[in-house]
């Protein structure tokens, strides 16, 4: 259920004019403000997790950062840089007994921003579910090929079974997606919130640039509640 632009403001406790500032520095994507009409003309209405997510975000970093700083922070745009199979040891949300199956699934050794992400989401589903080793590098060998198509974290990852064999798909957020009714979704994990938070957290681990560096801060990543439903 969207939210409008009135009960953004009242629950978050944003200004008029720190919701429009947010818009034009970057933050806060343009498509999000979308117009439908109404009893007195036309009325701003926004995706409500989507946008409460968002601005939480922003409140609690904007004392570190810079706009500038978070708008490069929040970007969908896929991170210019590898990882190795000893980086992924590094990074707590992959699950270190999964690696052998995803260097076997990517059938390589040097691994995309995205991929990274891919693997945290099939690592936190492993941990609540009993989807098994080989079937995480089948999901990993089926969606492969398709990664170094995708140049954006703007995409939603869904996890569906049927009968206890699992299997995945990847879609653009506002694409509309119609799944056959015989298979069960029982995740969906949006990338660009965990894009977020994992380069936050790993910021100068593993130098992700947002000018003007600043020593010490972090904020704790968590699966929960970042673009993850369980269904």
């Amino acid at each position: 259920m969207p939210i409008t632009k009135k009960e953004l403001l009242n629950e978050t406790g944003i200004s008029y004019g720190q919701l429009y500032r947010w818009k034009r520095e970057g933050l806060i994507p343009e498509k999000w403000f979308i117009k439908q009409p109404s009893f007195t003309g036309q009325e701003t209405i926004f995706p409500r997790t989507k946008i409460l997510n968002r601005i939480k975000a922003i409140q609690e970093l904007k004392d570190k950062y810079s706009l500038e700083e978070l708008a490069k922070i929040l970007s969908p745009e896929v991170a210019e840089r590898y990882f190795t199979a000893e980086d992924l040891k590094i990074i707590e949300e992959i699950n270190g007994n999964l690696i052998p199956a995803f260097v076997q699934g990517f059938h390589k050794n040097n691994y995309s921003f995205l991929e990274l992400l891919i693997m945290i989401a099939l690592s936190d589903f492993k941990e609540h579910s009993d989807i098994s080793r080989g079937q995480i590098i089948d999901i990993v060998e089926g969606l492969r090929d398709y990664l170094p198509k995708i140049k954006s974290t703007g995409y939603i990852l869904i996890l569906f079974d049927r009968q206890k064999d699992y299997y995945a798909t990847i879609y653009e957020e506002q694409a509309q997606v119609y799944i056959d009714s015989r298979l069960s979704i029982v995740k969906e994990i949006h990338l660009n919130d965990l894009s977020n938070a994992l380069k936050i957290k790993y910021r100068n681990r593993f130098n992700f640039q947002f000018d003007q560096e600043e020593e010490g801060t972090s904020m704790p990543f968590s699966i929960e509640g970042m673009g993850v439903n369980r269904i």
